[in-house]
């Protein structure tokens, strides 16, 4: 039986906030909270809106009048990287009825700054005519943790399909604009295991776009997610086993990227892509 999920409206101060990214310069979050439910995500723990934290995929927070915060601050701000969005799915089902997404990313775009999306959901593909307007200055992402459908319904409930996520990022990618796949985060026991890791990256390939991946990294509402599903957190903590393991992992994900021709970035080392993407090579033969 699909959960009852309470919406409210609230009141945002800002719309651009700096971001802890070192490859984006800001974060927009039209929403507080998210439908998918995910039990690893870390945006608990950074989520403001108390109603959405402690009620984490029951309620979502709409910041109803952040469009017309953010086109008063496109006047002022500098220029920069936005990611659209660091602790929400910017196209969750409510998106469909707010369309706050797709409003802040015309304005960003139109304003002259680079918009970088990450999702979960096909409803991106309604924005397509947007995206395609401006292939220079946006790139989509669409998060794939597993094609597993078991593992997905575990740590995925409320989120759409992965092969629905697939076939929208591929339909985006046909219309000219940069995409790229999530590969994570990394489950030690849930989606580590190189036949898992090798359906994502066989997809990456097919579509022609690229991955960036990385490790779960507790944090203290997912953790408590997570144990309430019977795994063992301590699988995730930073030890010199599971450092060995996740070494051995990442050894794994470069080997069969690089035997299908598929682009990785693991996610800590992403600023140098997209230094590299912004500056040349100039500023990668000058990378530490």
């Amino acid at each position: 039986m699909a959960r009852k999920i309470n919406i409210i409206e609230v009141t945002a101060k800002s719309a651009l906030s700096k971001s802890g990214l070192p490859e984006l310069d800001y974060a927009l979050n039209p929403y507080m909270g998210c439908m998918h439910s995910c039990v690893y995500c870390f945006a608990i723990d950074f989520t403001s809106n108390t109603q959405a934290r402690d009620d984490w995929g029951g309620t979502v927070a709409v910041r109803a009048n952040i469009i017309d915060v953010l086109k008063r601050e496109v006047r002022t701000a500098r220029r920069g990287i936005v990611g659209v969005s660091t602790i929400t799915d910017p196209y969750q089902a409510i998106e469909g009825r707010y369309m706050l997404t797709r409003n802040a990313v015309k304005i960003l775009a139109e304003n002259g700054f680079r918009v970088s999306i990450q999702t979960k959901s096909p409803i991106v593909v309604r924005d397509v005519d947007i995206l395609r307007q401006h292939p220079r200055s946006i790139d989509v992402g669409m998060t794939v943790t597993t094609m597993d459908s078991k593992a997905w319904r575990l740590v995925e409930p409320g989120s759409p399909s992965p092969a629905s996520r697939l076939n929208a990022l591929s339909s985006i990618q046909s219309h000219g604009v940069k995409t790229w796949i999530f590969l994570g985060p990394i489950l030690k026991g849930l989606n580590d295991a190189r036949e898992s890791i090798g359906r994502v990256i066989e997809e990456a390939g097919k579509i022609g776009t690229r991955i960036i991946y990385d490790r779960y990294q507790p944090y203290k509402g997912s953790s408590e997610l997570i144990k309430g599903m019977g795994l063992n957190i301590s699988d995730f903590s930073r030890t010199p086993e599971n450092d060995r393991w996740w070494q051995s992992t990442r050894n794994t994900i470069e080997s069969l990227c690089d035997s299908i021709g598929v682009t990785c970035t693991y996610q800590p080392e992403e600023w140098k892509y997209e230094r590299n993407v912004n500056y040349g090579s100039i500023f990668q033969d000058n990378l530490p």
